[in-house]
């Protein structure tokens, strides 16, 4: 799981930015463009080209989903997390092979579950597209 979080360090950044969000609109809707005006160091600027905000998929988890697709431009490698930005040992970091995620007709690269605003938004899991077989 360390190993996954390592090698995305983008998508942790992106989690803990749109965490961020979440807590201080408590407003589930956004663009990411909304998302990038937190990215004042500019890391992951260039890293992503569209995330989807959604229903969490499993209905007796509830919470938020959101779908994020990778740039052509991504440069993971040179991101450095802050303090505040570590992954909480209570969530899980996850590949799943040959499995894809199709939202209005766009294909994402993974998805970010938060729990429900009463829950704080907190993030509970990350799930990456793995290579296919």
């Amino acid at each position: 799981m360390k190993l996954i979080a390592e090698k995305n360090k983008d998508v942790v950044v992106l989690s803990s930015i749109i965490h961020h969000h979440l807590r201080k609109t408590r407003y589930a809707s956004f663009t990411l463009e909304d998302i990038l005006k937190y990215d004042t160091l500019g890391r992951i600027t260039k890293n992503f080209s569209s995330i989807e905000v959604g229903a969490w998929p499993n209905i007796w988890r509830g919470g938020y989903a959101v779908y994020f697709k990778f740039s052509k431009e991504r440069k993971q490698d040179t991101i450095k997390l802050t303090t505040s930005e570590r992954i909480p040992p209570t969530v899980k970091i996850k590949k799943k092979i040959g499995i894809s995620w199709v939202v209005r007709d766009k294909n994402f690269d993974g998805v970010i579950h938060y729990c429900y605003p009463e829950r704080f938004y907190s993030l509970r899991e990350i799930i990456l597209r793995g290579a296919k077989k």
